[in-house]
């Protein structure tokens, strides 16, 4: 029996809100990604997206899903997504999907830890829908579950508040 596991992050702050939930065990991952922002836009904006990766390696993993953006609540695009997951070197998180609109993402990660307890993060991230956007969190954890964070966000701009971890 393959056990299943589930974990999740919520980042609550003063511009935006985003996270995840992942439901995972040897092989499968099932994840849900948010992103929200409501500074710095004319109206709030958010996505949301549904994937289901199959774990090849430690570098390596495969997806299929779908991609969700709303402007005040109401849904404006949806997409069938597929593409990957790539470890790079020094650490740097990489994925690149492409959509059922004929468009493409990619986007690169890193997190640097600079004391046990503080971190700092960055996000590059280029969609031909939605052009460039990217990020940088300055995280101090508190406790086991929660961090105190700082974010510049490209389009939100900058916010503060808590990340919590279950």
């Amino acid at each position: 029996m393959d056990p299943w596991y589930f974990q999740g992050a919520a980042d609550i702050l003063s511009n935006m809100t985003e996270g995840h939930l992942t439901l995972s065990n040897t092989r499968n991952i099932l994840a849900a990604e948010w992103e929200a922002g409501w500074q710095e836009v004319d109206e709030s904006e958010g996505e949301v997206t549904f994937t289901w990766s199959r774990y090849l390696n430690r570098f390596f993993h495969v997806f299929a899903g779908a991609n969700l953006e709303a402007v005040e609540g109401d849904t404006e695009e949806t997409r069938g997504i597929f593409g990957f997951h790539y470890l790079l070197p020094l650490n740097l998180e990489s994925r690149l999907w492409l959509d059922t609109d004929g468009g493409a993402r990619a986007s690169v990660e890193k997190s640097l830890e600079l004391t046990p307890r503080i971190s700092l993060s960055g996000e590059a991230q280029y969609d031909t829908h939605d052009y460039w956007e990217g990020s940088v969190t300055l995280a101090c954890l508190v406790g086991k579950n929660f961090s105190v964070l700082g974010r510049w966000h490209s389009a939100y701009g900058f916010g503060a508040g808590l990340q919590v971890r279950f």
